[in-house]
């Protein structure tokens, strides 16, 4: 397997290139310039109608969304062992996380970081980044329970979970209440961190990250 990612540095395409590391593909990096809106531009649309990043490419399949890549990725490295076993109960558990971190977690966070994005009237905008951050601060809660002796989200294994949990909680150092603070978040963005791939993503990306 090999691919090209379409990419922005610590943007969400940084959770699938932690796993693309994982699971030793041989992965090309296509930067898309934010800062000139080369995701709006008329080639990359092409690819990703959405005009967000990331995307994937892997011979004549493209893929977008961070998280159905980080699926496929998962499921096409099985040796990697960045999912459970297919109709195993640890399985449901990673697709009940997997979804959580995205459409709960994240959500929160990108209504926090760009409230312009969630109403059309600037006096707003102070509610809009408070109401995201209490939901990012509950949400965050849940996952500090739920990762128990941990480190990691299932435990002892490793998932693709713990590198999209990774990518959201470094994003989330910018809230209120940064949730790396609670002692069993931090455990785990710090085992993550900790890993040889994540380490040579985020080099790969110019990414100084702490929590």
């Amino acid at each position: 397997m090999s691919a090209r990612l379409y990419y922005y540095p610590g943007n969400a395409n940084l959770a699938p290139h932690i796993l693309l590391r994982e699971a030793q593909v041989d992965v090309e990096l296509v930067l898309v310039d934010r800062t000139s809106r080369a995701q709006k531009s008329a080639e990359y649309l092409r690819l990703n109608p959405n005009g967000r990043i990331p995307t994937l490419v892997s011979g004549d399949l493209v893929l977008f969304e961070a998280a159905a890549i980080c699926l496929h990725i998962a499921d096409h490295a099985p040796e990697a062992k960045l999912i459970p076993e297919l109709g195993s109960r640890a399985r449901s558990e990673f697709y009940k996380w997997l979804v959580f971190l995205t459409n709960t977690v994240q959500p929160a966070y990108m209504a926090f970081r760009y409230p312009e994005q969630y109403t059309d009237d600037p006096a707003a905008l102070e509610g809009v980044r408070a109401s995201a951050a209490e939901r990012a601060r509950r949400a965050f809660l849940v996952l500090e329970e739920a990762l128990g002796a941990g480190p990691f989200m299932l435990g002892s294994a490793y998932s693709a979970c713990d590198a999209y949990l990774f990518m959201v909680a470094w994003w989330a150092n910018k809230l209120p209440d940064p949730p790396a603070r609670w002692p069993r978040v931090r455990r785990c963005v710090e085992a993550v961190l900790e890993r040889a791939a994540t380490r040579a993503a985020c080099a790969a990306e110019g990414l100084s990250v702490s929590f």
